[in-house]
């Protein structure tokens, strides 16, 4: 280790000296005022008189009679500069001078005074000095609790500061509402948003300015609700394009601390937009797959199918031939079989493209059918309930419902080990309600339900198709306790409507 190095290292304070230090900094007197200073000159001229009228008494042999009782006094007086101290330096400056006191009067106690008129000039020095201890406290916890509100008041103002910096710079239209929806403030974006000044918005009733359908979402109507984002909206700029926002609410204070709602508009129409596109393109990416599995369920049921029972026929008018030895028949008898039952799996496999049981008797008999394959399959006990009128709904909403409940089956078989699966379908007048419930192992539900990434690409599917056509999927499952896939979707789906992000203009 290097001189100087070493220098800094015996330079380094111990920690517990340093600790100390810290715990003590705020109690030590001011040495640097001369007020401080000058109330202990004071005392030490007046412990001194005291001491020389005391010497002079004893030189002269003055006897200590009660007409004495003035030497009580001095010790008296120090009262006024301790508690002086107090008021003024706080706990370390009215211990301070009350230790310079009682050093001071000591001497004289012991040297000039015995008996009760020492024991009395004790007490007065003990309760100088309790004084000095009870009132420095006292004025130092005022003294902490003023720090602390000027601290959080300094603090308030500079958070405030920072909020009105970013309320006034923020990109996002900004409103803040009162509870009777009447704009307190609104920020330059609100203002370019809405095509006035910002003090123009002040005080119009919200309605005024966003319209009374949007105005009604732009409410926290529950108490415990803090922070919550609503239906989007929609308004028409200056220009008479369509501009469609994301209000989010959260509950603040305004500046005299009462209730008050913040509003933040964020325009997103460039992104519903991208969206209602990704639907659309969704939407006819299914169209053509369900075309493109009709056609091939056709082609199969009309052109392979037939064929293979054609050759079915042919080889039994072959085996049936006496020219063919029992050697042969007995092998074209094992290639008709092979034959029939690719004929089985090729109608399995063309009802699994397009059943023909959706077009012909609707979706109750179509769920029916995969829960008794399934039970063939896999051997899992299924149970369908109808709810409401059976009846037949929209192509669209048919096919969709149908293809949900079977690749939530499809689900089961493959990974939920499941040995009972219950099916509901509920049909009412605003549309069918699915829901598929299993017994079966379950799974951890991703993080926000990003499928995708978590590698559920058939819940994904599921989800989509519903949306497509303006449902909705939910899906409810933890490990060992099974999963259940509940989707809504609405009996007039109409891809236009259901892609519409906002409300009706105002």
């Amino acid at each position: 280790m290097s001189p100087s190095s070493a220098g800094r290292a015996d330079a380094s304070p111990d920690p517990l000296i340093a600790d100390l230090q810290a715990k003590l900094y705020p109690y030590r007197p001011r040495l640097t005022n001369w007020h401080f200073w000058a109330v202990q000159g004071l005392i030490l001229v007046v412990a001194g008189v005291h001491s020389t009228v005391e010497s002079l008494r004893i030189l002269e042999q003055q006897p200590a009679t009660h007409d004495n009782s003035l030497s009580f006094v001095p010790v008296a007086l120090f009262f006024v500069p301790v508690v002086y101290a107090a008021l003024n330096f706080g706990l370390g400056g009215s211990v301070a001078t009350a230790a310079w006191c009682t050093m001071l009067t000591l001497p004289n106690v012991f040297i000039f005074h015995s008996g009760l008129q020492r024991v009395a000039e004790l007490l007065q020095i003990g309760t100088v000095d309790a004084i000095a201890v009870f009132v420095g406290q006292r004025v130092d916890r005022e003294l902490r609790a003023r720090r602390r509100a000027e601290a959080a008041g300094a603090a308030l103002m500079a958070s405030e500061a920072r909020y009105r910096s970013l309320f006034e710079s923020s990109p996002v239209a900004v409103l803040v509402l009162d509870p009777a929806g009447a704009v307190l403030e609104a920020n330059p974006a609100a203002g370019v948003l809405f095509g006035r000044k910002p003090s123009d918005l002040r005080g119009q009733p919200v309605a005024d300015v966003v319209g009374p359908v949007a105005a009604r979402l732009l409410t926290l109507s529950s108490p415990d609700d803090e922070r919550r984002r609503t239906a989007d909206i929609v308004l028409r700029a200056r220009d008479g394009s369509r501009v469609c926002l994301e209000p989010t609410l959260t509950r603040i204070a305004d500046d005299r601390g009462s209730p008050a709602v913040q509003v933040l508009l964020r325009d997103v129409t460039e992104e519903r937009s991208r969206q209602v596109g990704l639907r659309a393109y969704a939407a006819h990416i299914l169209s053509a797959q369900e075309e493109e599995r009709k056609r091939i369920a056709q082609e199969l049921h009309d052109e392979t199918i037939q064929k293979l029972i054609l050759l079915c026929r042919q080889l039994d008018l072959v085996e049936g031939s006496n020219a063919v030895s029992s050697q042969v028949a007995d092998g074209l008898r094992q290639v008709r079989r092979s034959a029939e039952e690719i004929v089985g799996g090729l109608r399995g496999f063309a009802r699994a493209l397009r059943p023909p049981l959706l077009d012909d008797l609707g979706l109750v008999a179509s769920i029916r059918r995969l829960l008794a394959d399934l039970a063939e399959r896999a051997g899992t006990e299924g149970q369908l309930e109808v709810i409401g009128e059976e009846r037949r709904l929209s192509p669209d909403v048919e096919l969709a419902v149908f293809r949900i409940a079977q690749e939530s089956l499809r689900n089961v078989e493959r990974h939920a080990r499941a040995t009972h699966v219950a099916v509901t379908l509920s049909l009412d007048e605003g549309g069918v309600r699915l829901e598929v419930a299993d017994d079966g192992m379950g799974f951890a539900l991703p993080p926000g339900l990003d499928l995708a990434a978590s590698g559920h690409l058939g819940l994904l599917g599921m989800r989509e198709r519903a949306e497509s056509l303006g449902g909705r999927l939910e899906i409810q499952s933890s490990p060992g306790r099974g999963t259940t896939a509940i989707v809504s979707i609405p009996e007039r789906a109409d891809l236009s409507e259901a892609a519409k992000p906002c409300l009706p203009p105002r």
